[in-house]
């Protein structure tokens, strides 16, 4: 078997090539009747209006996960292997402004392409990533619906890619992927031939081995649903034409018609479904984010002082907190204290009990909302365990010497945190 990394590094060389060259991994259109099998006729008309041209060109997907993947506003959607962006475009579309959608990708061609996509579709609750799918870049449970299409069949390491999704996701929440499977065994002579009639790469799966791959990383339940069969006789024309092809089954004394039909209907294009076990998150259903009361200070005091954060200057800034609440209870925090045209974030706290529904992040998502509102045009804080989810909101960490004298001058700076905390920055 070829090492991993050389099957990572023949993956990425091709998708920027496509990158570069704006077509579908067949070369021809998506659209095209005479287009690769896999991904032609994947997405109407209606989708894709307004979408740029270029995003629907080098799609090289399977399906269309996002068709199926039941998205609701104000959820955090994760695309593995986002190519050109277009089903993260189009899921941006389901979640709206009060969600995010993040791209993955390892390919810099790619992901060039995405965010030109991006800018041209003026599409703003979306950020692509670059990483590979078996190690994400997000802190654990932080995602609400993982979609993919087409793409974990690429991977050399499919286990690590299902741990790092089961990872990332909070309880409840699903992974919504079209992927291709292979129904029963097929010869290797047979699986080449097939490859190379669609055109794309693939490390397809047999069904009942991806579905209990899911299930030892911790999905359930799991669920797959062909929504493709990809008949053999349909590629008769392309082997005919495929002289080494032949020449090859003709040495291990295969013909073309026991080729044919040892394949047909066992490639299949399937949407598959898995839902992380726990509590959904229900934060945003139950929990009201509103500014704070003159009466809530010693609940949100009590709050900070339970999660060890530095109480000092709070009370001197507290007509620039929110608070969440659930059931008549301060559950939630944050606050900020504005300085001209930079702000500085602070005391974003939430109770043990409803940590990993996603609070924090709306919580800092409505402050950052009113910080551009109030015409900030950075934002500064300071952090000694958050960095990484922090970075998921795209702050990127500067030296305090390049924060603002205002906000150095603060209490937060100078005396509230220790000097190992990290300081961050996001400019909006």
């Amino acid at each position: 078997m070829e090492p991993r990394e050389g099957i990572r590094d023949v993956v990425q060389k091709r998708y920027a090539e496509i990158a570069e060259s704006r077509s579908s991994c067949c070369g021809a259109a998506p659209s095209s009747p005479a287009g690769n099998p896999v991904t032609s006729n994947l997405y109407g008309d209606d989708e894709t209006a307004g979408l740029p041209g270029e995003a629907l060109a080098v799609s090289l997907g399977c399906g269309n996960p996002v068709a199926l993947a039941e998205l609701r506003p104000g959820e955090v959607v994760l695309d593995l292997g986002s190519g050109g962006g277009l089903d993260v475009l189009l899921s941006a579309r389901r979640v709206g402004p009060t969600g995010k959608v993040y791209g993955l990708d390892m390919t810099d061609e790619m992901l060039a392409l995405a965010r030109a996509n991006q800018t041209k579709a003026g599409v703003q609750n979306v950020e692509f990533l670059k990483g590979e799918i078996e190690a994400i870049p997000l802190p654990d449970a932080s995602i609400d619906v993982i979609i993919s299409n087409c793409v974990i069949n690429l991977s050399a390491d499919k286990p690590r890619v299902f741990a790092e999704a089961f990872r990332v996701l909070r309880p409840g929440g699903r992974l919504a992927v079209h992927d291709i499977v292979v129904k029963g065994s097929m010869p290797e002579p047979v699986r080449r031939c097939v490859e190379a009639w669609t055109g794309c790469l693939a490390g397809a799966l047999d069904e009942e081995v991806y579905c209990a791959l899911l299930g030892q990383a911790g999905f359930e339940p799991v669920t797959l649903e062909p929504t493709r069969i990809y008949r053999a006789e349909d590629a008769r024309a392309f082997l005919e034409s495929q002289g080494s092809l032949l020449a090859e089954l003709a040495a291990e004394g295969r013909t073309l018609e026991g080729l044919l039909a040892e394949a047909d209907g066992k490639f299949r294009s399937a949407f598959i479904r898995a839902v992380k076990p726990g509590r959904p998150d229900t934060a945003r259903a139950d929990v009201v984010v509103a500014p704070a009361r003159a009466e809530d200070l010693a609940a949100v005091l009590a709050l900070l002082g339970e999660a060890s954060l530095p109480q000092a200057g709070v009370a001197e800034h507290f007509a620039h907190f929110l608070v969440a609440r659930a059931d008549g209870r301060i559950v939630g925090a944050v606050g900020m204290e504005p300085y001209g045209a930079s702000a500085l974030l602070r005391s974003l706290v939430v109770a043990p009990a409803w940590r990993g529904r996603g609070l924090g992040r709306t919580l800092a998502e409505r402050l950052l909302a009113e910080m551009r509102a109030g015409g900030a045009r950075r934002v500064v804080l300071l952090t000694e365990t958050a960095a990484g989810f922090f970075s998921t909101l795209g702050f990127e960490r500067i030296a305090r010497e390049e924060a603002d004298p205002a906000v150095r001058a603060s209490v937060e700076f100078t005396t509230a945190c220790c000097q190992s905390a990290a300081c961050m920055r996001l400019d909006l």
